[in-house]
């Protein structure tokens, strides 16, 4: 049975910290050519977001983020200074707005309710991964999405926004609480070419994230609701 109050850093920490377990995707039919299925699928997310942004600029100008649901960010490793690449960005679909003031820092705790999957997978047996993608991970006791983001019954984790996935940290630090985002990252601020029995090599990852609350180092959490 899933552990409710098992850390998402924990998680992490094994996929990257353990040797991986190198597969020969190309061998699996289910994943034939993944790696480039899944750079195609995120350039074609990641230009989605790009062209949605263009638009809302030229239409409302500075205030285009009050009238667009899509953002593209750099990773939190890269310095201001240098040239973003696909490889160094994330995409996000707002799908709620949260309130709450400020955001967290990379040495900051957070509370988070979460849903990972896989890119959609044509060649998948399975319909739901055919379709929407593999679910590799969640927060809570159940996978469906109604259950983890709903204030009756979720299960939000706590672990440190340091201890994740880069792609994952970095959207963390962009958001407030009460933000709900679909989150696209590419291999590279994932787990790169290292696999393991729910993510294969190479893989796109989105999440659907959904920021709780959060501490700084050395502070408790605020008390929060569900």
């Amino acid at each position: 049975m899933k552990n409710i109050f098992r850390p998402l850093f924990v998680l992490l920490a094994v996929l990257v910290l353990f040797p991986a377990c190198e597969e020969n995707i190309d061998e699996a039919p289910t994943f034939v050519n993944w790696k480039e299925r899944n750079r195609v699928a995120f350039l074609q997310t990641l230009g989605k977001a790009k062209e949605a942004i263009a638009q809302a600029k030229a239409r409302y100008g500075n205030d285009w983020e009050a009238h667009c649901d899509w953002r593209v960010f750099r990773t939190y490793a890269m310095s201001p200074e240098a040239q973003a690449t696909a490889a160094d960005s994330i995409a996000v679909h707002i799908l709620q707005r949260g309130a709450g003031p400020g955001s967290p820092l990379y040495t900051d705790s957070a509370l988070v309710n979460y849903q990972g999957r896989l890119i959609p997978n044509e060649l998948s047996e399975d319909e739901e991964s055919r379709i929407k993608g593999a679910v590799f991970d969640y927060s809570g006791l159940s996978r469906d999405s109604a259950m983890i983001f709903n204030p009756d019954f979720c299960s939000p984790v706590h672990f440190l926004v340091s201890s994740t996935a880069e792609g994952f940290t970095t959207a963390l630090m962009f958001m407030h609480v009460g933000d709900m985002w679909r989150v696209y990252m590419p291999q590279e601020l994932a787990y790169g070419s290292s696999a393991t029995k729910s993510i294969p090599a190479y893989s796109t990852l989105s999440f659907v994230m959904q920021l709780k609350g959060y501490s700084r180092a050395g502070t408790p959490l605020p008390a929060v609701g569900k």
